[in-house]
């Protein structure tokens, strides 16, 4: 029996020629990441076991990208300080201080994400680096095992194979596919301590920034991680930012197994709406077209890249956002907003009467921009259940960069075709 990409990654972490779906092996993973929200507790358990420095601090990622601002009353900016006199005391190199941007970008853009690596976090929508051809393992609170040890043990994933054939239409955005594929899996348990393995024909028309979107919604279907094939693409980027670390390229074995096998025709896809608080409430924007809202967010690691601005910037160009309604736009990182400014994005931001706010995840999980009671948002969040943005009795839904944009000059959820199709 032939092995998926994610056995393979494994098995080579474990030092073992194959590894089977439901085996438990001991791995060293050849990059941790964690951030602050997690760090006080992990360093007082360090300190409770008399340990005073990582393992393998060059094969660490510490990142700044929750609380970026630290503000007035929260304790944030108490972990913001033990991590960088931590980085500084032990000569940790690999910190990334607030405004940085996201670890999932951070890994990318700084050439962690490499392929065949094995990526271990505390966060499950870092299976973004599976576009790079690298597999990630969120372990949560178990991320200090291998921060002190540099080990731990995991249980090898069954493969789910989803291909992705055609192409997206006119107003269509990859986030769309990820809302049908919470749709579609997420009350079920067909992904459950599995990785999604995309493929098809579709998959070399997408860019880079579209394949990390498809793979962050993976962990909101059910699965625990996601895995795309490497390509050219991906190794002219890969090799642009690798700075001569190696990597080694895997690919599924034609007679892998997969636990199940699903297709979708990108071209059969129109604008959706996730509606709260579920996430596999998912319908066509047609049957929560105006609704008014409150607030409409674009960011978090669903949608914080470059293609993302592009997209909300076709449709705030020359528009402006409704008197009612609060814009936020917050890139995921340094490298996104930068290139924004080269664009012109940022002044079409400004001009729309949109706030940008600093590279971080700072919106979706409610540190800024928190709703009242009765509020209704309409964002590119991760999450919609009650309580996620503030007031439980608010109200979150969610879609693609071009609903969102359009909703905010609307006023109301409104299908983003119209819009568009007026500059055609």
């Amino acid at each position: 029996m032939g092995q998926t990409m994610a056995q393979k990654i494994l098995a080579r972490a474990a030092g073992k020629s194959a590894v089977d779906p439901g085996e438990y092996v001991t791995v060293s993973p050849d990059y941790t990441c964690g951030h602050e929200i997690f760090w006080l507790m992990n360093k007082r358990n360090m300190d409770k076991i008399g340990v005073d420095r990582f393992a393998r601090p060059d094969k660490v990622l510490m990142v700044i990208d929750h609380t970026t601002q630290a503000a007035l009353g929260s304790a944030y900016h108490e972990a913001h300080k033990s991590l960088r006199d931590f980085a500084k005391r032990t000569g940790f190199e690999n910190f990334f201080g607030a405004g940085t941007g996201l670890r999932h970008l951070v890994l990318a853009e700084r050439g962690f994400a490499r392929p065949g690596l094995l990526i271990f976090s505390d966060e499950g929508n870092i299976a973004t680096v599976g576009a790079f051809g690298a597999l990630n393992v969120h372990l949560s609170w178990e991320v200090l095992a291998t921060l002190v040890g540099d080990e731990n043990w995991v249980l090898v994933p069954k493969t789910i194979k989803i291909d992705l054939d055609g192409k997206l239409g006119f107003g269509v955005l990859p986030r769309d596919l990820v809302q049908v594929v919470n749709r579609d899996f997420a009350t079920t348990d067909v992904m459950a301590q599995g990785c999604v393995e995309y493929g098809g024909s579709a998959i070399a028309e997408l860019s880079l920034d579209d394949r990390q979107t498809i793979l962050a919604g993976a962990y909101h279907a059910g699965a625990d991680t996601a895995i795309m094939a490497v390509d050219a693409k991906v190794l002219a980027y890969v090799e642009a930012r690798a700075q001569g670390r190696p990597y080694r390229v895997v690919a599924s074995d034609a007679d892998a197994p997969y636990a199940h096998s699903a297709r979708y025709d990108l071209g059969a896809l129109a604008p959706k709406v996730t509606v709260p608080p579920e996430m596999a409430s998912v319908v066509d924007v047609g049957e929560v077209a105006g609704l008014a809202v409150d607030q409409a967010t674009i960011g978090s690691c669903a949608a914080n890249r470059l293609d993302d601005l592009r997209a909300a910037a076709r449709i705030l160009k020359g528009r402006k956002v409704a008197r009612h309604v609060t814009m936020y736009i917050s890139p995921g990182s340094q490298e996104v907003i930068a290139g924004a400014a080269r664009e012109g994005l940022l002044e079409i931001f400004a001009d729309a009467g949109a706030t940008v706010l600093g590279p971080g995840c700072n919106t979706c999980w409610g540190y800024l921009g928190t709703l009242n009671d009765g509020e209704v948002s309409i964002s590119t969040h991760q999450h919609n259940y009650h309580g996620r943005n503030g007031s439980r009795e608010a109200k979150v839904y969610l879609g693609g960069p071009y609903v969102v944009a359009a909703s905010a000059v609307a006023g109301k959820i409104v299908d983003p075709r119209e819009l568009l199709a007026e500059r055609t």
